[in-house]
């Protein structure tokens, strides 16, 4: 790895670091964002006291003129997270890096979450910025695949293993 790209990686880190510490929350509270900014996806965390879960919602806009577009990213972390209600059920095939294979599950199409504090990251492909602010709202409604995710990591922080059918339960059918 070159040296400019170590510098840019330690300023980044130390960027991360002082925007965690503006927050007055315990900087491991902001695993999951740090992971779905990093690697993308939902994510959560749970050890002692601090139980906190980001849940990301993606939105593309595209021009048909020019044949171009855009996805952001709307990061949610949620600290205290809990599922208030829960709308409709959806079957669908999930892959979790606990298990080898995909599992099929049921899991809520709207989630309507309720969180002690809730902070926002939204991340802008052209301007490269992640603007990030905590929101006065403390409950949020999720739909799709948003409220997959924040049901699958609220499973994990449940403490057991994500229950579905095994991806060998199904049956090849060949037709035509």
């Amino acid at each position: 790895m070159d040296p400019a790209t170590i510098r840019r990686m330690f300023a980044f880190a130390r960027a991360e670091e002082e925007l965690i510490s503006g927050f007055d929350l315990p900087p491991e509270a902001f695993i999951p964002l740090i992971l779905s900014l990093r690697s993308g996806g939902d994510w959560s965390y749970a050890a002692g006291e601090i139980r906190s879960v980001s849940v990301v919602e993606k939105n593309t806009v595209y021009d048909e003129e020019r044949k171009a577009g855009t996805t952001g990213e709307a990061v949610f972390l949620i600290i205290g997270p809990e599922i208030v209600e829960e709308e409709g059920a959806v079957r669908r095939l999930e892959k979790c890096g606990e298990e080898e294979t995909r599992l099929l599950v049921t899991r809520p199409y709207c989630v309507k979450a309720r969180g002690d504090r809730i902070i926002r990251a939204d991340v802008d492909p052209d301007t490269m910025e992640i603007r990030v602010r905590e929101l006065e709202n403390r409950e949020l409604i999720f739909t799709g695949s948003a409220a997959y995710g924040l049901a699958h990591e609220m499973e994990h922080m449940a403490g057991g293993p994500i229950s579905g059918i095994g991806f060998y339960e199904f049956t090849y059918r060949r037709i035509g």
